[in-house]
């Protein structure tokens, strides 16, 4: 039986995060895909972003995180792209709204404001949400159609 792949990005400030959440989604029966950054010397967030967009288009992957300092440099580079719904969450209550109502695929943490036990939650909760669809999907292929990268 194939994991599921679940890629992950972070820059210098989420590595140490990103590594947090690659050992949850091990253990959590998932195929974690590491984008870099690969240890802690300074990079642009934008590079993970763009290289999450480009894995997203590649292969058949169903979500991916992005983390960096404040997660705003990656949401909004990860929402340049058409086929990313990039949600910056920085709780569980978010995290389950924006997958619910939003069909968000992409999730983003702050590392700089979301304590690693925190981000635990909020990424199960992301991965465990469905969406709701109906007059929700209406709202997602409008946010696709207004196109993007």
């Amino acid at each position: 039986m194939s994991r599921t792949v679940v890629p992950i990005g972070a820059d210098h400030r989420g590595y140490a995060l990103k590594a947090q959440l690659i050992g949850w989604l091990e253990q959590n029966g998932y195929a974690p895909k590491d984008l870099g950054a690969h240890g802690p010397e300074r990079c642009d967030a934008l590079d993970y972003a763009k290289a999450l967009a480009a894995a997203f288009k590649s292969n058949s992957i169903r979500f991916g995180i992005l983390i960096c300092g404040s997660g705003q440099a990656m949401t909004i580079t990860a929402n340049r792209y058409q086929h990313l719904r990039a949600a910056l969450c920085g709780g569980v209550a978010m995290a389950k709204t924006t997958r619910e109502h939003n069909d968000a695929n992409v999730l983003v943490l702050g590392a700089d404001f979301t304590p690693p036990d925190e981000a635990l939650k909020i990424l199960q909760t992301f991965l465990d949400t469905e969406f709701l669809g109906g007059r929700y999907a209406e709202r997602r292929d409008a946010l696709t159609a207004l196109g993007g990268l």
